[in-house]
């Protein structure tokens, strides 16, 4: 909890939301041309075809491009939406407010509780 909520969480939240979207549609659209560009790639080096033609060097190109770029994306956005973290509620802020920033009782190994009536 902090007492200065960050003016840019819900933007950073936006934004790696997008990037991730746009992430994951990029990869569903590598599950289509990552497939023809391999049987392309196949049928050249197998000796069945002289070379490439234009399409296959285009289903070559979009396939890398989407599946490595949409793999990228998706790795991104997902990190960074994950390290905006949630915003405080009213509810933090309100305590923030009351009883500071800090722990309620700080932490001191050599304090240690009194016994109570029925510990021996």
């Amino acid at each position: 909890m902090s007492q200065t909520p960050d003016p840019q969480h819900p933007r950073r939240r936006r934004t790696g939301g997008w990037l991730l979207a746009v992430g994951v549609v990029a990869l569903f659209l590598s599950t289509f041309t990552v497939p023809e560009a391999i049987h392309h790639l196949a049928r050249v080096s197998a000796g069945e075809s002289e070379g490439l033609s234009g399409r296959a060097v285009a289903v070559t190109a979009v396939g890398a491009v989407t599946l490595i770029g949409g793999g990228a994306l998706a790795i991104a956005g997902f990190n960074w939406r994950r390290s905006a973290g949630e915003a405080p509620s009213p509810e933090d802020r309100l305590l923030d407010e009351q009883f500071g920033d800090g722990p309620v009782l700080p932490y001191d190994p050599q304090h240690r509780r009194p016994p109570r009536d029925d510990e021996d």
